[in-house]
C-alpha cells in the first residue's frame, strides 16, 4: 500500500505551476498525492482546474478559503472541513503552503493525528509589511494563531534567512531545530530558457507580479515617469492582475499611468516566460518577499535584475554581478541602477550571464525540491 500526502494551498494556481516537479518527485518515489486548495482560480476555471489535476494524477478535494478576509465561522467551517478529509483519508503527510493553509490546516492535522506535518512559509506577506491600524490589528491575530498552530509541525520551511530570524525573534516558532532554509520555490530551467538569438525590445525594463502596493509597483512607476523623459525611447512594462489584498493598487491609478505612456500594461498571463524572453532587463521593487518566483524565472532567462536589498529578495542578487540591490521606497536609487543598465549594454549581457548561472546552480527546482524530500520523507 502506497504512502500518502496531502498538499494544501489558497490558489491551485500555486500548485499547478509551482508545486508541478515535486509532486512528479513525490509520484517517483512512490507517494498518492492529494491537493486541497480552492477550486475558484485566477487562470482556469473549474473544469480547468479538476482536469489539469488529474493530468497530474492527483486526487483534488476542493475547499473555499478566504485569503484575505477574517472571518471565523468561514475559517471554523475549513478547519472542521480539514479535520473531516484527514480523519478519513488519514495521509502519512500533510504539507501547506501560504498563511491560511498553514494555521488551520496544522490544527486540523493535529486533531485528526496526521503522522507528519509540515509548512513552508513563503513569505509574511502585507500584514508585515503595511502599517494601516487593520494590518497592524490583523497581524496580532495572525501572530497567536501562527505560535498555536506551526507547534503542531514536525518541520517548517522557510525561504530566507532573516523570515526565520524573525519568526524567532517573535516567538512564533518554539524549536529553531525544526525549521529549515530552501532556496524559494525553485525554478523550473527547461521552461525558462535563456535564448541568445531571441529578439529583445530595446532598453525594456519589465516586473512581474501582483498589483500591490508592497511590491513596489508605485515606485516601479515613478521610476519610469523619470527614466521615460531623459529616454523616451525606453519601455516600462508591468505584467500581472489586481488582486483583492487590501494593499492592491487601485485600477483607476492603473489606467492613468498607462493612459499617459508611462506603463505598458499586460494582463495576467499563465505563461509569462515570453514576455521574459524579450525583455532585456527584471525589476522588482519590492519591500518584502518569501523568495521572488518571478525574479527566479527571469534570472533563469539570463536577465538582469534590479530588486531591493530585502529580505528574500538581497538573496536573488550578488549586488553589481547578476544585478542591482537598490534600497526600498528609494526612488532615486531605482533610477539610478536603470540607468546603469541603459548606459552599458554590456553589462546586461555580463550580468544575464551570471544570472542564469545563479539560477542553474542554486536555484534549480530540482534542486530545490530534493531539498524538501530529503526532509520531508
Amino acid at each position: 500500500m502506497s504512502k500518502k500526502i496531502i498538499l494544501v494551498a489558497n490558489t491551485a494556481f500555486t500548485i499547478i505551476n509551482f508545486r508541478k516537479e515535486l509532486i512528479e518527485s513525490l509520484h517517483q518515489k512512490g507517494y498518492e498525492v492529494l491537493v486541497i486548495c480552492p477550486e475558484i482560480c485566477t487562470f482556469y476555471n473549474g473544469n480547468d482546474v479538476k482536469s489539469r489535476f488529474k493530468a497530474l494524477g492527483v486526487r483534488f478535494i476542493p475547499v473555499y478559503i478566504n485569503r484575505n478576509g477574517v472571518n471565523p465561522f468561514q475559517d471554523i467551517k475549513l478547519l472542521m472541513q480539514l479535520t473531516k478529509v484527514y480523519k478519513f483519508e488519514k495521509p502519512d503527510i500533510v504539507l501547506n503552503f501560504t498563511i491560511k493553509p498553514t494555521i488551520y490546516s496544522s490544527l486540523a492535522a493535529m486533531i485528526a493525528g496526521v503522522k507528519k506535518l509540515s509548512s513552508n512559509i513563503t513569505g509574511l506577506g502585507y500584514l508585515f509589511t503595511d502599517n494601516s491600524f487593520r494590518a497592524r490589528l490583523l497581524s496580532l491575530i495572525v501572530r497567536f494563531q501562527y505560535k498555536i498552530s506551526l507547534k503542531c509541525n514536525d518541520i517548517i520551511f522557510f525561504q530566507n534567512p532573516d523570515d526565520l530570524d524573525l519568526f524567532c525573534k517573535l516567538k512564533l516558532v518554539s524549536d529553531r531545530k525544526k525549521t529549515t532554509i530552501i532556496n524559494g520555490s525553485g525554478v523550473n530551467i527547461s521552461k525558462f530558457i535563456f535564448d541568445s538569438e531571441k529578439t529583445k525590445i530595446p532598453m525594456s525594463f519589465i516586473f512581474i507580479g501582483r498589483l500591490l502596493k508592497d511590491k513596489g509597483i508605485i515606485e516601479y512607476v515613478a521610476a519610469a515617469e523619470i527614466i521615460k523623459r531623459k529616454y523616451p525611447e525606453s519601455t516600462f512594462r508591468i505584467l500581472g492582475g489586481f488582486d483583492d489584498n487590501p494593499n492592491c493598487i487601485p485600477k483607476a491609478y492603473l489606467e492613468k499611468v498607462v493612459k499617459e505612456g508611462i506603463i505598458d500594461y499586460i494582463p495576467s498571463k499563465a505563461n509569462v516566460a515570453p514576455y521574459l524572453a524579450e525583455s532585456e532587463v527584471f525589476v522588482l521593487p519590492s519591500y518584502r518577499e518569501g523568495t521572488p518566483r518571478s525574479v527566479l524565472e527571469a534570472m533563469a532567462t539570463g536577465l538582469p535584475i534590479i530588486t531591493t536589498d530585502a529580505p528574500g529578495c538581497r538573496e536573488t542578487v550578488l549586488d553589481g554581478v547578476n544585478g542591482y540591490l537598490v534600497e526600498v521606497k528609494n526612488v532615486d536609487a531605482l533610477c539610478d541602477a536603470i540607468e546603469r543598465l541603459i548606459i552599458n549594454s554590456e553589462l546586461k549581457e555580463l550580468m544575464g550571464n551570471r544570472s542564469l548561472e545563479i539560477a542553474r546552480t542554486k536555484y534549480d527546482i530540482n534542486l530545490v525540491n530534493q531539498s524538501i524530500l530529503d526532509q520531508l520523507l
